[in-house]
């Protein structure tokens, strides 16, 4: 289609986008959706265009419309968009099968390896009863000869069969670390190396249900760079990514086994607190925010002062009465109005929000 469109200057009539009424069909708005904003042919941003001319998501229709009206819809923006709108329950899907394929190899291997063990004993305690019989063989008949050879053929192919096992064995191993490799890099944000929304996901589930199972307590932070749209426009995208990678790395600071920082989506970040008291976290997270806006920020590509670039925080501690889709608009709710009441602060949920 892309090479039509080029060779035919635009032609709206390539036979791919009409259909047999002579109506143009959902190909063509996706067509030209996609050479609008100059994205790529890929998958994910085909699946975003048929989202966004065929699909019913409004909140995704309307994230697009602005991004297009202030001329950011790019392919970096619209694999972001993908990220948050589209990529999760998919990846969810993908993670299941990943993970039940490694447990099928473990398993073959587990029974491979068991049944390599039985041969090799079976084939011992064969030669030696071959050896034994051999060295009486005036009294064995010529049945129980022709029954010895064909053994000792079985012994040998045995051990080919057996070389081949290990080498099916290795190539399972490969496997495996293929596929955990993938899964890990699947989990991840490329930009900030943090984990991503889908991996984020999964860990919200994890550790709700360890306060299910062992009452623990936890605390759920987003976060949000304060007018990161005007660092993007006065410096560049280039200029926003490193931003991005800088906030990442502060945040990171606070990881550790129990606690999981993610790049949400955008400028927005999620840190999943287990087994700490909501003031405790809040301290944390304040310090990091100290941390970042007592240092002023040059741009090493223009040399540009960017000044200071501070971040507000929504903090929400998750209830028994909590599910996770209130515990996720709690925190969003402290956010929103952490904002409102002049960014660059850490504010807890409470029911007066």
């Amino acid at each position: 289609m892309e090479s039509y469109f080029r060779e035919n200057d635009g032609d709206e009539s390539c036979p791919v986008c009409i259909e047999d009424d002579g109506q143009r069909s959902p190909i063509y708005a996706i067509a030209s959706f996609i050479r609008q904003h100059n994205l790529a042919l890929s998958s994910c941003n085909l699946e975003l265009a048929w989202e966004y001319i065929c699909g019913g998501k409004s909140v995704l229709k309307n994230e697009i419309l602005g991004l297009s009206s202030a001329g950011r819809l790019n392919n970096a923006s619209a694999q972001e968009l993908h990220e948050k709108y589209l990529r999760s329950d998919i990846g969810v899907q993908i993670d299941k099968i990943l993970m039940e394929a490694i447990e099928h190899i473990r398993a073959t291997t587990q029974i491979i390896d068991d049944g390599n063990k039985n041969t090799i004993e079976c084939e011992v305690n064969l030669i030696e009863q071959a050896d034994s019989i051999r060295s009486r063989s005036g009294d064995v008949d010529i049945a129980i000869q022709k029954l010895l050879d064909l053994s000792q053929l079985m012994v040998e192919s045995t051990r080919e069969n057996r070389d081949q096992i290990n080498e099916t064995n290795k190539k399972l191993a490969n496997l495996q670390t293929e596929l955990e490799l993938a899964r890990n890099e699947a989990d991840f944000d490329q930009l900030t190396k943090l984990a991503n929304r889908r991996k984020f996901e999964r860990t919200l589930d994890e550790v709700l249900q360890k306060l299910v199972d062992k009452g623990q307590p936890m605390v759920l932070a987003f976060i949000d760079i304060d007018h990161f749209k005007k660092i993007n426009d006065t410096f560049g995208h280039e200029c926003g990514d490193r931003v991005l990678r800088l906030v990442a790395e502060e945040l990171e600071t606070l990881s550790n086994s129990r606690c999981h920082t993610s790049r949400y989506g955008g400028e927005e970040f999620a840190v999943i607190f287990e087994d700490e008291d909501i003031k405790a976290v809040c301290k944390r997270i304040d310090q990091c925010r100290e941390a970042l806006a007592s240092r002023s920020l040059v741009d090493l590509e223009s040399g540009k002062a960017l000044g200071t670039v501070t971040f507000s925080v929504g903090v929400a501690e998750c209830l028994d009465s909590d599910s996770k889709r209130s515990l996720l608009r709690k925190a969003d709710l402290a956010l929103y109005e952490a904002k409102s009441q002049g960014r660059n602060r850490v504010l807890t949920y409470s029911n007066d929000l």
